[in-house]
């Protein structure tokens, strides 16, 4: 059987999608953006630091913004009504690799629960309002953050729901220590991708495949 074939037969009770469904948000409070828009000055320019150092936790800078796009991978464009659009990626997370164009205009097969991850994220995220953590920014000058909705960590919700592996490179103390305890989570439960029998992590899968990264 292959692994895309064992991911659309999975027996429901391994991955329960509606645990954090959109409909299970309701009444997530929303609109706290301007309490945060009284952040001096200082704390804005934080946001803006250079890359996170290897070993050591960079200052974190908290921002509120609205989502207007998700895009395939763990990027998001959050318009901020202080910095205007910021380009955010999700610290600490891979998904799965979703169906790409190749290189004649086909759609190339992705891994298994590559579309679903990036739907799940996209249905939770999109056109809402979130609280950034950000520590600094990757070499694509995109804000490593952790994604906030109301009280729902999105890092940690999609590894906690098996729909992402945590970066075995992320060596930020305050952001790794939950994302390992929900990775392990979603093991034991054999959610989303631990109910397949060998799961390959997204940066196996693109160096397999010599597929850029994210």
């Amino acid at each position: 059987m292959t692994a895309a074939r064992a991911a659309s037969d999975m027996p429901n009770r391994s991955w329960n999608w509606k645990r954090l469904s959109p409909a299970a948000l309701r009444g997530v409070p929303t609109d706290r953006g301007r309490v945060w828009r009284a952040l001096t000055l200082a704390a804005l320019v934080l946001a803006w630091i250079g890359p996170a150092h290897a070993g050591t936790d960079p200052t974190e800078a908290r921002l509120w913004g609205t989502v207007r796009m998700v895009q395939y991978g763990v990027q998001l464009t959050v318009v901020s009504p202080d910095l205007g659009p910021m380009q955010v990626r999700l610290l600490g997370v891979e998904l799965p690799e979703p169906p790409r164009p190749g290189s004649a205009g086909e759609l190339e097969e992705g891994q298994p629960f590559g579309t679903q991850a990036f739907a799940y994220l996209r249905d939770l995220a999109l056109e809402r309002q979130v609280q950034l953590v950000t520590y600094g920014k990757d070499r694509m000058g995109r804000l490593l953050s952790v994604v906030w909705l109301g009280d729902i960590n999105l890092n940690v919700a999609l590894v906690k729901e098996g729909l992402a592996w945590v970066d075995p490179s992320l060596t930020i103390t305050a952001a790794r220590a939950v994302l390992d305890v929900a990775e392990r989570q979603a093991r034991v439960g054999k959610y989303g991708l631990w109910a397949l029998p060998n799961p390959e992590p997204p940066w196996e899968f693109r160096r397999r495949h010599n597929l850029a990264t994210d």
